[in-house]
């Protein structure tokens, strides 16, 4: 493992300064992506969110370079407990769903579609419920069900829930009902 890129990754803030400049390095140093992955996704590794928040800023802007680790982010995204890993993780969700540089198997889809719904009626924060809804009502496009599911969570819990939430729900009703 390269301990400066480590290193850089332990001593990094959540500034947005900071951030770009991680995003910058991998951006620039393509080669250290399975390290950058696999700090992410050792939930043992007390620095795992702060890759995350790296991974997070590459799904936005660079997602094809998350292509050879697909596989390995859905399969660890249910498990995470600290609330900037879900975070950050809900809106990588979000960006693997709308990517058209990630075609994600039958079996990872699915396992994206039940993590964002475990999100949406689970204890999250409003982010990664947000998020959740936006992935979702992408997959509705594909998936009809997912239209009825999403109406049915969003009115059930629409009164005791954020601002933040509110507005989200309103946008999504919106285009589920178009669609």
């Amino acid at each position: 493992m390269d301990m400066i890129f480590f290193n850089r990754i332990a001593m990094s803030n959540a500034s947005t300064n900071c951030r770009n400049g991680l995003r910058d390095f991998v951006l620039k140093n393509p080669d250290v992506m399975p390290e950058l992955i696999a700090i992410g996704t050792d939930l043992t590794n007390k620095n795992h969110y702060k890759a995350v928040w790296i991974i997070e800023m590459l799904a936005e802007h660079n997602t094809k370079m998350l292509v050879p680790f697909v596989a390995i982010i859905c399969e660890t995204m249910a498990h995470y407990k600290h609330e900037s890993a879900i975070r950050g993780m809900s809106r990588v969700a979000y960006f693997l769903s709308t990517s058209k540089d990630i075609t994600l198997t039958a079996n990872l889809k699915e396992k994206l579609i039940e993590i964002c719904l475990d999100w949406l009626i689970g204890d999250a924060k409003v982010a990664p419920k947000a998020y959740a809804m936006y992935a979702l009502c992408h997959y509705a496009q594909q998936e009809d069900w997912i239209k009825e599911e999403l109406r049915q969570i969003i009115d059930k819990d629409y009164l005791s829930q954020s601002a933040g939430y509110k507005a989200a729900a309103k946008e999504v009703l919106k285009k589920i009902n178009r669609q």
